[in-house]
């Protein structure tokens, strides 16, 4: 089953997809561009890489969690672009935010790496004149849209663990962070 129909089964996997506005097309574009990207992901981590070095507590705190986070992020980046976009990826994303909760990664730094995914991805597609071979910024946006949602599951299995820990309910959760 593709990744929109999976998402067809959660209200709110359905609603983020929606106003996110990810479509068949935008999936079928990082697939189509995948060959043309996949080769320049290993730039891609070296940035992330060099910018993590400069925090050492993060850098420590990813290299406990998954021993080579270069190798890691490089393999979740090939996956985001090359598909398939499916339950598995679905499943995969849900999983890997499952993981960051146990391995006790702070939100603050995941948020960090997705926040530096979005500058680095699109100006790496324009340094290796990858951006242009695609309509009026497609590229960028669907890569964006499939970050952000990709984001969304991490914060969502946050929240679910939030929820476990605090012992509140998901409702008296959505109260307190909107009144």
């Amino acid at each position: 089953m593709e990744l929109l129909e999976c998402a067809q089964q959660d209200s709110q996997l359905q609603a983020f997809i929606a106003i996110a506005g990810i479509t068949a097309e935008d999936l079928c574009l990082l697939q189509q561009a995948a060959p043309k990207i996949v080769p320049i992901v290993p730039e891609v981590v070296d940035l992330l890489q060099a910018n993590l070095l400069q925090q050492e507590q993060i850098a420590a705190k990813l290299g406990q969690a998954y021993g080579n986070y270069a190798a890691h992020l490089g393999q979740w980046l090939t996956n985001l672009f090359s598909g398939p976009h499916d339950a598995d990826f679905l499943r995969q994303q849900e999983e890997l935010g499952k993981q960051n909760v146990q391995h006790k990664i702070p939100p603050l730094y995941n948020a960090f790496i997705m926040s530096f995914l979005r500058a680095a991805l699109p100006h790496s597609f324009g340094k290796n004149a990858i951006a242009r071979e695609f309509p009026d910024g497609a590229l960028t946006a669907a890569t964006l849209r499939l970050l952000d949602f990709c984001q969304y599951l991490t914060d969502r299995a946050y929240t679910t663990r939030l929820l476990e820990v605090t012992g509140i309910s998901k409702s008296l959760l959505d109260r307190l962070m909107t009144a």
